[in-house]
C-alpha cells in the first residue's frame, strides 16, 4: 500500500477534534484514498514516498527520459552491467547509442510536502460532513446543512461528488509536483 500523505493524528490537529481508537483506522484508510486521488488523478506520479528504482530503457538518439519526479539523485548508469558514461539534464539523461541502459536513481520527496498533507485532510474533512450525516461517500457539492427538519442542500446537484478538488488547485498540484524538468526538491517546510 503506497503511504497517505497525512494521519488520523494530523486531521485532529487540523480540526481540534480526537478521532476514537475504533475511527482512526477508518480516518487513516479516508486519508490513503485520498491521497490516491491526489497522486492519480490530480499529479499524475507518485511523488512521496522517496524511492531509489532502477529501470531499463532504450534511449531515443540518445535521451532517456526519467519517468518518475522529483529527481533526486542518478546512483548509475549502465549498460550490459558496465558503467557508462552520461549526462545528466532537468528530466532526462544522454547517452551515446541507443541500445538499452539501465538507470538507478532516486526520486520523490522525502517528507510528504506540506501543501500534499494539507490538502489530503481537506478532502477527508469534506468527506466527513457527508459521511456523519449518513448520506454517503458520494455525495458531494454540499452547499447547506439545517439541523431543524432535517435539510442537505446542494449548490451543483452533486457534479463534484465524493473526493475533488476545484480545478485551479489541480492545476496549481500538477504544476508544483507534476512531471516536469525540475531537480531541486521541496521538503515540505
Amino acid at each position: 500500500m503506497v503511504e497517505a500523505f497525512a494521519t488520523y493524528a494530523d486531521l485532529q490537529t487540523l480540526l481540534n477534534r480526537t478521532f476514537t481508537s475504533d475511527e482512526q483506522p477508518w480516518i487513516n484508510a479516508l486519508l490513503a484514498s485520498a491521497s490516491t486521488y491526489l497522486r492519480e488523478d490530480v499529479i499524475g506520479q507518485t511523488v512521496y514516498p522517496q524511492t531509489t528504482s532502477t529501470y531499463t530503457d532504450y534511449p531515443t538518439a540518445g535521451r532517456v527520459d526519467l519517468p518518475q519526479f522529483p529527481v533526486v539523485s542518478i546512483g548509475s548508469v549502465q549498460r550490459d552491467a558496465a558503467e557508462i558514461d552520461y549526462v545528466y539534464r532537468p528530466g532526462y539523461i544522454l547517452v551515446d547509442g541507443d541500445d538499452p541502459v539501465d538507470i538507478t536513481y532516486t526520486w520523490g520527496y522525502a517528507i510528504v510536502p506540506d501543501r500534499l498533507k494539507e490538502l489530503a485532510c481537506v478532502l477527508v474533512s469534506a468527506a466527513l460532513l457527508t459521511l456523519e450525516a449518513k448520506v454517503g461517500l458520494t455525495a458531494g457539492g454540499l452547499s447547506s446543512v439545517a439541523l431543524d427538519d432535517f435539510k442537505l442542500a446542494w449548490a451543483d446537484a452533486g457534479a463534484q461528488s465524493g473526493m475533488t478538488l476545484p480545478e485551479i488547485q489541480k492545476a496549481d498540484l500538477r504544476r508544483r509536483y507534476g512531471r516536469g524538468g525540475f531537480t531541486l526538491v521541496d521538503t515540505g517546510r
